[in-house]
C-alpha cells in the first residue's frame, strides 16, 4: 500500500480557495456573479478486474458577505462496481453565486476512483464516457470577479515498477475578467474517441465565458507479457466569486491586497495538513 501515497496524497491534498473582501462602506447595487464547475466519468466493460479498489471524495464551501448575498455549493461522488457490473464513476461539481456588494464565495469538490493490480496477459480495455464544464458570468466588469477551474486525470501504472504507462488530461480554466483563460484536452494514443458522442465548446472573452466537452470512447492497450496495473482516475472542480473595491477607493484596494496575502499563506498550510493526515492513515504512523 505505501507504494501508492504520493498517488493519493495528490488528490486528497485539498485546500480551499479564498478572497477576502474590503471592509469599507460602499454604495449596494444589483449585479450578480455566477461560477459553475463541473465533471463526470463514467467506466465500463473492463477486461479484467483489480485485486481491491478504492474511492475518494472531498467537499469544501466557503461563504462571507459583508452586505451583499452569496452562496456557495460543492458535491462529490465516487463509486467501483466490480462484482455487480465491473464498473466505475465518479462525479465533482462545484457552483458559487454572489449579489450585490461585499461578498466573497469559494467551493471545492474533489473526486477520485484508484484499482489496484489488474491482472493482465494479454489487452486491457474499457468503455467510458464524461463530460467537463466550466461556466463563469458576471454583470459590473469593474466590482465584480468570477473564477472557474477543473481537472480530469486518468492514469494508468505499472504496478510493479510504478511507471506511468498512460494519461488522459482535461484542463480549464475561467478568469472573468481576466486573461489567464485556457482549456486543455489531451488525451492518450491508447483512446479512441467515438465521433459522434465527442464534442467541445468555448467562449472566451467578456462578461459570460464557457468551457464544455462530452467525451465518449473507449481505452484499449496491449502487452507482450503478464502485467499488473494500477488505474488512478481523478477530478477537482474549483470556484470563487467576489466583489473588489471601486478603482477609486485606493485605501479599500490596499486592504484587499494585504487580506490576499494573508489567506494565501492559509491556503499553503490546509494543504499541508491535509498531505499529512493522509500520510499517517496509510502508514499507521
Amino acid at each position: 500500500m505505501k507504494q501508492y501515497i504520493k498517488f493519493v496524497m495528490r488528490f486528497l491534498a485539498l485546500a480551499t480557495p479564498a478572497i477576502a473582501t474590503s471592509i469599507l462602506a460602499t454604495s449596494p447595487s444589483q449585479a450578480a456573479t455566477i461560477a459553475y464547475s463541473e465533471s463526470r466519468f463514467n467506466i465500463n466493460n473492463f477486461s479484467s478486474s483489480p485485486l481491491s479498489v478504492r474511492t475518494l471524495t472531498d467537499t469544501v464551501t466557503e461563504a462571507i458577505s459583508t452586505g451583499g448575498q452569496v452562496s456557495a455549493d460543492a458535491n462529490a461522488e465516487a463509486k467501483f462496481n466490480v462484482d455487480a457490473n465491473n464498473s466505475a464513476s465518479n462525479w465533482s461539481f462545484s457552483q458559487a453565486e454572489g449579489q450585490g456588494y461585499g461578498y466573497t464565495g469559494s467551493a471545492e469538490s474533489l473526486a477520485a476512483i484508484i484499482g489496484y493490480d489488474f491482472t493482465v496477459d494479454k489487452e486491457f480495455s474499457f468503455d467510458f464516457s464524461g463530460l467537463f464544464k466550466l461556466e463563469t458570468s458576471i454583470d459590473d466588469a469593474l466590482t465584480e470577479r468570477a473564477n472557474a477551474r477543473g481537472q480530469f486525470l486518468y492514469e494508468l501504472y505499472d504496478s510493479e515498477t510504478r511507471e506511468l504507462l498512460d494519461s488522459f488530461k482535461i484542463y480549464g480554466n475561467l478568469s472573468t475578467i481576466g486573461n489567464n483563460d485556457a482549456f486543455v484536452f489531451e488525451p492518450s494514443s491508447s483512446i479512441t474517441l467515438d465521433s459522434s458522442g465527442t464534442s467541445i465548446d468555448k467562449s472566451f472573452g467578456g462578461t459570460k465565458e464557457y468551457a464544455s466537452t462530452n467525451f465518449k470512447g473507449k481505452y484499449s492497450r496491449t502487452f507482450e507479457k503478464l502485467t499488473h496495473l494500477t488505474l488512478i482516475e481523478s477530478k477537482s472542480n474549483q470556484v470563487n466569486v467576489y466583489t473588489v473595491p471601486e478603482p477609486s477607493t485606493i485605501l479599500g484596494s490596499l486592504f484587499s491586497c494585504t487580506m490576499f496575502s494573508a489567506v494565501s499563506i492559509r491556503k499553503r498550510k490546509r494543504a499541508s495538513s491535509a498531505a499529512l493526515l493522509v500520510n499517517k492513515d496509510l502508514t499507521g504512523v
